[in-house]
């Protein structure tokens, strides 16, 4: 399923972020301010942390979820002049997480994994000397779920919400509340994100 291809939220940051846990939502007022200081684009990844709030009837594990880092330029910001993509680690957010925004909904903590980061680095870096020679253009950070499982009915709706943490002393700042991701992103996408779900084994 989850963090195949959602749409985007994007915040007030110096890098334009996308945190997709499966959709492109609306920011409340509250997260938009807090995202203004949010810095994606000078946060070590080891430091970047995507939280994505799912019915808690779906599961999520590792690589389930992957990371991706992009600066478009040109007039229009229309050429992908850099990318890079990294799977991602998860676990079920503990008492350092952001809590659910509503009962029946598992929270699950998105990290990229260690040996993963120098390539984000790198790109990170590549995007700031673009900035600073003055190239025009639009960066941004998606989180996009690819894979998952579900435990009873095949869901007919994933609601979701999202969180984005750049300073571990600063906590989660809450992007999007939970919301229906399968109107948001459109018939066509919906069907290609339930195509990536398939039904939980059975634990003995």
């Amino acid at each position: 399923m989850s963090m195949t291809t959602l749409p985007s939220l994007r915040t007030l940051a110096t890098l334009a972020i996308v945190a997709t846990a499966s959709a492109c939502g609306t920011m409340n007022p509250a997260g938009l301010v807090a995202a203004s200081r949010l810095d994606p684009l000078n946060t070590p990844p080891s430091e970047i942390s995507v939280a994505v709030g799912v019915p808690e009837t779906l599961r999520l594990e590792d690589g389930d979820a992957e990371f991706r880092i992009a600066f478009r330029g040109g007039s229009a910001a229309s050429t992908i002049m850099l990318e890079e993509v990294a799977p991602l680690s998860l676990s079920v957010a503990g008492s350092e997480g952001p809590r659910p925004s509503t009962s029946g909904e598992t929270v699950y903590i998105a990290r990229i994994a260690p040996e993963d980061a120098g390539r984000i680095s790198a790109v990170q870096q590549e995007i700031r000397d673009l900035r600073a020679a003055g190239t025009d253009g639009d960066g941004s950070l998606t989180v996009r779920v690819v894979g998952g499982c579900f435990v009873g009915a095949r869901p007919e709706v994933i609601s979701v919400s999202t969180w984005l943490q750049t300073d571990p002393s600063d906590g989660f700042v809450q992007l999007t509340r939970r919301q229906d991701v399968t109107r948001a992103i459109g018939a066509r996408d919906a069907a290609m994100l339930m195509s990536q779900l398939s039904p939980c084994a059975s634990e003995e």
